[in-house]
C-alpha cells in the first residue's frame, strides 16, 4: 500500500526477554520491506511508572534493551502513553506522581537518546488514565523535564475526547516528535466526521514534517488502508486559513 514505516507495541521488542523472543518481530520487519520507526505502549501495566511500586533499575534496564532493539529495526522515537502505568493509584501524592513521572521519561530519554531514539509525551484523555490528559499538558512536562530527547505527541483522537482546541498544536514550540490519527470511535481517518482537515492545517501551518501514523481501529486493513493512507497524505498537504479551523 506504500506506507512509509510501521508503528507497533514495544511489548513486541520483549525488553524483559532473550533476544530469541524478539527474533521473530525481526524477522516480521525484514520480511514486510519497511522500517519499524515509531513504538506506542512504552510500558506495560506490569511496570508502573509512578506510584508506591516504581523499580526504576528494572525500568532502566527495561527501556535500555528496548531502545536497542529498537534501533536495529530503523525506530526513533517512544510513545510514552502507557496510561495504565502512569495512573496515580488512589491516594497517592500527586506531586510526588508528577516527580515520578518526569524521573521516569528523563531516565528512558537518557537510556534511549544512546540509540538514537526519543521519547514523546502522550496526553491520554480522561476516560482511560488520570493524568496527563490534554497536549498542552505534555508540553509543560516536557519543558520542565528539559532534555532535547524529550518532546511531544499529539493525538488527534485524545484532542477531540477531550475538546482540546487543534489550536494547541501551536503551543508545542519544536517539542512535537510525532503525530497520531483516527477518526470518530477510533475508525480511520477520512470515515467519519472529525474535523482532521483542521487538524493538519495547523501542523502544516507549523512547517511539521514529521512522522504521523494512522492508529486505529481496522474492520479491515485491506480494504481500509488504502484509503486512511490516501487520506493522511492529502490532509499533510492541505493549507488554510487557520481562524477557520477549529
Amino acid at each position: 500500500m506504500s506506507y512509509d514505516y510501521v508503528e507497533i507495541p514495544v511489548a513486541d521488542l520483549y525488553p524483559e526477554s532473550p533476544a530469541s523472543a524478539f527474533e521473530p518481530t525481526a524477522r516480521a520487519i525484514e520480511a514486510a520491506g519497511i522500517p519499524a520507526v515509531a513504538f506506542n505502549f512504552l510500558v506495560p501495566p506490569t511496570l508502573p511508572v509512578v506510584g508506591p511500586a516504581v523499580d526504576l533499575e528494572r525500568l532502566k534496564r527495561y527501556v535500555t534493551v528496548a531502545a536497542e532493539r529498537a534501533a536495529s529495526l530503523g525506530g526513533s522515537v517512544f510513545v510514552l502513553g502507557s496510561g495504565s502505568a502512569r495512573r496515580i493509584p488512589e491516594g497517592f501524592p500527586r506531586d510526588q506522581a508528577v516527580e515520578q513521572f518526569r524521573s521516569f521519561a528523563r531516565l528512558a530519554a537518557e537510556a534511549a537518546d544512546h540509540h538514537g531514539v526519543t521519547v514523546a509525551l502522550e496526553a491520554i484523555n480522561r476516560t482511560e488514565t488520570n493524568f496527563l490528559h490534554t497536549l498542552e499538558e505534555a508540553v509543560e512536562h516536557a519543558r520542565a523535564i528539559g532534555l532535547p530527547s524529550v518532546g511531544v505527541l499529539a493525538d488527534a483522537y485524545h484532542m477531540h475526547m477531550e475538546a482540546e482546541p487543534f489550536r494547541h498544536l501551536l503551543e508545542t514550540g519544536g517539542l512535537l516528535r510525532h503525530v497520531q490519527v483516527c477518526d470518530e470511535g477510533r475508525s480511520y481517518p477520512g470515515s467519519h466526521g472529525l474535523d482532521l482537515w483542521g487538524f493538519f492545517v495547523y501542523l502544516n501551518h507549523l512547517g511539521y514534517s514529521g512522522t504521523v501514523s494512522v492508529e486505529c481501529r481496522w474492520k479491515s486493513f485491506s480494504a481500509e488502508g488504502g484509503p486512511a493512507l490516501e487520506f493522511v497524505r492529502s490532509a499533510s498537504s492541505t493549507s488554510g486559513e487557520l481562524a477557520f479551523a477549529p
